[in-house]
């Protein structure tokens, strides 16, 4: 039964197969004949069954020839979008790129030019392109464009400063005359004068927004100088008309996905980064910044596996190190010192770098000296006491000294700072102790004595025992004789 019914659905196939075919060539040799009803009937029954670019080509054709331009066009962008025949292929992008010409409807017209080239590597696609960049860019005044001559021969012999000149003459002549603009704005550019560039090749991106270098220009300034939003519409015209190479358009996904972060689209961000990452195997950077969307969006968990790709690529990258250990932080796990630790180590060495993640070292730090990991609390307070005197860092520095019996590096440190609490004091003086200097610690003693629980944690350290015990024997006869001299000696009767 099974098989009966397969092979009835092979002879149904076959006879859509069989038909299709003969509707396309009857509306062939009706097309020939300019009988464009017939052949239009036939054409939409074959696309009816088939979806034949070839049908949607002649279907474009007949109503080209009938003046029905936007069906047309429909059947033409139909065409190119199946698989169609070479030849009609070719013709139906003319077809459209001509069209739409035609209308002056440029974008459409430079999106067909740059699809008919990506798929056919047809070098006349890009050159219609170019015509039309250079028709937009030019002047029908004759005055300005001798001008504009003036300065293009100057600029050859390398004299750009009276170049810049004929070019300023020729825009003050026409001021729409877009060519010059562009020379001014590529001399500004090459000398490193951003803002001139912008001011230059601004009015050429918002005239002709095809106009793909410009746009990649204008778009990796922006970039630079913050201004994302504007970057944004650079970096979309790029893609959307230029003919990048892969590493360009790698490149350009990459920062106009950090743009959309900066901005707060992170939808639009986790796309541009996730395609560029996957465009470049082997390369953090995308990952880096896929992890940071992914940790603005709380999604903790995909934060980490993109990381541990990343970890996987380059192991001590010193943001993938800090950012999973910032996430573990977050999630209360103390996976968060390992990454730390690492971190700390992998950039020590370089000042600028190790000034970027001082709260993450100052948490590492705090984490060590709980664990009573004071050699590591050291190492760490050391380098981060480099670069500024931070009480709690200074304070945790002495304490470790203290613990590991290291008191005049103890006492250096605590003399760097006003004492914040008595039970560090205490610590002071233990340490003052230690090292001979008792009136010292005397002195701090005497001056706890009436905080209850300092003066108590004192009275158990036994370096600081017989200095106490000496104090309150000295307080015991200072009391007896105060007490002897308030008692009046008894009179005999």
């Amino acid at each position: 039964m099974k098989k009966n019914l397969f092979i009835f659905i092979l002879i149904f196939l076959l006879q859509d197969i069989v038909f299709s075919s003969q509707y396309h060539h009857i509306g062939r040799n009706a097309y020939v004949y300019r009988n464009y009803a017939k052949a239009r009937e036939n054409f939409l029954k074959d696309v009816e069954i088939s979806g034949s670019g070839d049908s949607y080509y002649f279907l474009g054709e007949i109503e080209k020839n009938e003046k029905n331009y936007d069906l047309a066009i429909q059947y033409f962008a139909a065409a190119v979008s199946r698989n169609t025949s070479r030849k009609f292929l070719i013709n139906s992008y003319w077809n459209l790129i001509i069209l739409y010409e035609e209308r002056g409807d440029y974008p459409n017209y430079i999106r067909y030019c740059r699809e008919f080239w990506f798929k056919t590597r047809d070098s006349s696609a890009r050159q219609k392109i170019d015509t039309l960049i250079n028709k937009l860019l030019w002047s029908d005044n004759e005055e300005a464009v001798k001008k504009y001559n003036e300065g293009i021969a100057l600029l050859k012999k390398g004299d750009a400063s009276n170049a810049s000149q004929s070019f300023k003459d020729a825009i003050n002549i026409d001021s729409m005359f877009l060519s010059p603009k562009f020379e001014l704005g590529m001399i500004a550019y090459k000398s490193g004068n951003n803002s001139d560039t912008v001011y230059y090749l601004s009015p050429i991106a918002e005239r002709i927004p095809f106009y793909a270098e410009v746009q990649l220009i204008l778009g990796n300034i922006n970039f630079n100088s913050r201004n994302y939003s504007s970057a944004i519409t650079n970096f979309s015209s790029v893609l959307e008309y230029g003919f990048a190479d892969k590493e360009t358009e790698y490149n350009t996904k990459l920062k106009r996905g950090t743009c959309y972060y900066h901005t707060g689209d992170f939808e639009n961000a986790e796309k541009d980064i996730s395609s560029a990452s996957e465009s470049v195997r082997g390369n953090n950077e995308p990952l880096v910044i896929l992890a940071a969307i992914y940790i603005k969006k709380k999604e903790l968990d995909s934060a980490l596996k993109v990381l541990q790709k990343a970890e996987s690529i380059s192991a001590d990258d010193p943001v993938v190190l800090f950012q999973t250990g910032s996430i573990y932080y977050y999630k209360n796990d103390e996976k968060y010192a390992i990454y730390f630790d690492r971190l700390h180590n992998a950039v020590k060495d370089n000042n600028t770098e190790y000034s970027k993640y001082t709260k993450a070292f100052k948490l590492l730090m705090a984490y060590h000296y709980k664990q009573k990991n004071y050699s590591r609390t050291i190492e760490i307070s050391n380098k981060l006491q480099s670069g500024s005197q931070d009480y709690e860092t200074i304070i945790t520095s002495a304490r470790s000294n203290h613990y590991l019996g290291q008191h005049e590096e103890a006492i250096l440190l605590f003399k760097k700072i006003s004492l914040q609490n008595n039970s560090d004091r205490v610590l002071l003086a233990v340490s003052y102790a230690e090292t001979g200097r008792n009136e010292m610690a005397i002195d701090i003693i005497r001056n706890i004595q009436y905080d209850q629980n300092a003066y108590s944690e004192a009275r158990k350290n036994k370096s600081l025992q017989p200095l106490i015990k000496e104090i309150e024997k000295q307080a015991e006869q200072k009391r007896i004789e105060q007490l002897k001299k308030t008692v009046t000696p008894a009179v005999n009767p």
